[in-house]
């Protein structure tokens, strides 16, 4: 009985550790006529929103109705890959409208 709940809490620590590692890939954007107003890693606005879920709500409301855009740019890896390497690398470019003055 011991060995399965020490095996269950390995399992439940390497879980967290790879959702964070995927959290880090992924980034938040804010961004207004392609200038970026704020750039977040999904971790640490998911760590930011359960610290001040009001605050975040608010600022996100805000920045809406000002016309801001709120997207996720997630990098693409080759389907079934485990993409150590590239954790610490900027996100690949998201499919959309092409930078203005192109």
């Amino acid at each position: 009985m011991e060995g399965r709940a020490s095996e269950t809490s390995l399992n439940l620590g390497e879980r967290f550790r790879q959702l964070v590692r995927e959290g880090n890939r992924r980034r938040v954007i804010v961004e207004k006529d392609s200038h970026r107003a704020v750039d977040l890693s999904l971790t640490l606005l998911v760590i930011s929103a359960l610290l001040a879920v009001w605050l975040v709500a608010i600022l996100a409301a805000i920045a809406v109705m000002n016309g801001y855009t709120i997207r996720m740019e997630i990098p693409i890896t080759a389907a079934g890959s485990d993409d150590e390497a590239g954790a610490g690398s900027p996100p690949a470019p998201t499919a959309g409208p092409p930078p203005a003055g192109q």
